[in-house]
């Protein structure tokens, strides 16, 4: 059990870490925290209900996990590929179009909750 316990802590000090270098190294993941904010604020001025502001929240904590992701792709493609390739330059597109897929979804939802709202749904 106590091992358990301090690989829980150490995973959390490691997970702390990434975080950290995540938000302070990316300017889009500041963007999206800051977009994401300003959703959920309008999600709760707009009435909806707490199970939608649940689905929410998980769907911007998803986008910032891509987020974190494509970066992660980023930074090993210029570390094995740091000249202009063909290679680096898919990866890097694919792992932009998963960030794409993820925020456009999310922004979907919140125009789906918002119409709802104004439908009185």
């Amino acid at each position: 059990m106590r091992a358990w316990i301090d690989h829980f802590f150490s995973a959390l000090r490691w997970s702390s870490a990434g975080v950290a270098d995540l938000f302070r190294g990316e300017r889009a993941a500041r963007m999206e925290l800051a977009a994401g904010i300003v959703g959920l604020v309008w999600v709760v001025a707009i009435g909806r209900s707490l199970a939608e502001i649940g689905v929410y929240l998980v769907l911007v904590f998803a986008a910032l996990a891509v987020e974190a992701l494509n970066t992660a792709i980023e930074e090993i493609v210029d570390r094995i590929s740091p000249e202009q390739s063909e290679f680096a330059r898919r990866a890097k597109d694919l792992g932009s179009a998963a960030v794409m897929f993820m925020l456009v979804g999310t922004g979907l939802y919140l125009v789906l909750l918002t119409v709802a709202a104004a439908m009185g749904r």
